[in-house]
């Protein structure tokens, strides 16, 4: 079957492409007993490798499932997907039968269909929702769990329960799941939300220092180059050589969620002998489109430091060739009426370190400059002009 061009949701089976080096990594940090953090900012495509992994996974005999937790918005929904994910995947089944009817006891009363509704918060062991899943998981068969989206389902909690004790709570339970002695079970976390700024930002890096951090970088030219000939082919398309390099260059970042977009305006020109220009008109419908809006939405994740996130990227977003952290500090306390001292120094370099981990900015030394030339044209074209 040929590819087809899906843009936004995780591609899946002949619409995956390239990834060779990182699916390569995973598979041996698996095999060799890491459980992993697919570490890269949004549109990447963590979602889609992971998927990837698992149907990689399923070829070579292991137990797998994918646990995707977007939409869900309360403990109960999060102990439901889990539970009937967990099950209808094998990987409690025998465990299961060994503890009796506990998982689907359990399942009823959190559904509210048993007799007793268990008490979701820090019970001790009986009752305890979190020890019933814990005793019945299977640790003796290779196994690959994938969750995406706990960030993002944990900001819902702690937002829901004013407080992170329940978030501090779940993030250590799973840290505790990881580290069975001799358990087969191996996790992959990702997410559109990245855990490790969540994780920092309430000082609770040390329930994820185990896991690996695998970083998914863009394409290589030689992948990006091949994903845009395989869709126009699909689409009908001529793309000569030289105005995919045109592209690239313009890009500057390989993201496929990128390519896709420009390829899906070609595909509604008339031209379909793609020029140089066809791709400078596209790039620059983008900048005035609603299709690189979550570049701003996700920034109300960043909470007490989004005002200084958004400060530094309408600086950045009117200088393409960048600022030092130096030259930053004086404008960023001037806009958000800061006094100089160590905490706003402090501050600035964790909300860079932030906008650095999640794409939006790139470091070359002491300066700090958008990665790419399209979010900044959009963001400087949404925000600031």
């Amino acid at each position: 079957m040929a590819i087809s061009n899906r843009i936004g949701p995780p591609v899946v089976g002949d619409d995956f492409y390239g990834r060779v080096q990182e699916l390569a990594q995973a598979h041996k940090d698996i095999e060799s007993g890491h459980s992993l953090l697919l570490s890269a900012p949004r549109r990447i495509g963590k979602s889609s490798i992971a998927i990837k992994l698992i149907q990689e996974k399923k070829a070579q005999g292991w137990k797998c499932v994918y646990i995707d937790l977007e939409g869900i918005n309360s403990k109960e929904e999060f102990l439901t997907k889990l539970i009937e994910n967990l099950r209808d995947s094998g990987i409690v089944g025998k465990a299961a039968k060994a503890v009796g009817s506990g998982i689907e006891d359990l399942l009823r009363s959190i559904k509210g269909i048993g007799p007793v509704k268990v008490d979701l918060s820090h019970v001790g062991t009986g009752q305890n929702p979190y020890q019933i899943l814990s005793n019945t998981i299977d640790h003796n068969s290779d196994t690959l769990i994938v969750i995406d989206e706990l960030a993002l389902f944990l900001g819902i909690l702690s937002q829901t329960d004013g407080n992170d004790d329940e978030v501090r709570f779940l993030l250590n339970w799973f840290r505790s799941l990881r580290q069975i002695t001799d358990t087969k079970v191996r996790w992959v976390f990702c997410g559109s939300v990245g855990l490790t700024n969540f994780t920092s930002m309430r000082n609770l890096s040390m329930t994820i220092n185990d896991l690996k951090d695998l970083e998914i970088g863009e394409m290589t030219d030689a992948e990006a180059t091949g994903l845009v000939k395989a869709l126009a082919e699909v689409s009908g398309l001529t793309f000569p050589q030289e105005v995919i390099e045109h592209l690239l260059e313009e890009l500057k970042w390989n993201i496929p969620y990128f390519i896709q977009l420009i390829v899906n305006i070609l595909i509604g020109k008339n031209n379909k002998c793609v020029t140089d220009k066809d791709i400078d008109d596209a790039l620059e419908s983008l900048v005035h489109s609603r299709h690189l809006s979550t570049w701003s939405e996700r920034l109300a994740e960043y909470k007490q430091y989004e005002n200084a996130a958004r400060s530094i990227l309408n600086i950045l977003s009117a200088v393409p060739e960048g600022m030092t952290k130096k030259q930053i500090l004086p404008i960023i306390m001037g806009e958000l009426g800061l006094e100089p001292s160590i905490m706003t120094d402090t501050m600035l370099s964790q909300v860079l370190g932030m906008l650095e981990h999640d794409g939006y900015l790139l470091r070359q030394g002491p300066v700090r400059s958008f990665r790419s030339p399209l979010v900044r044209k959009w963001w400087n074209f949404n925000f600031v002009e």
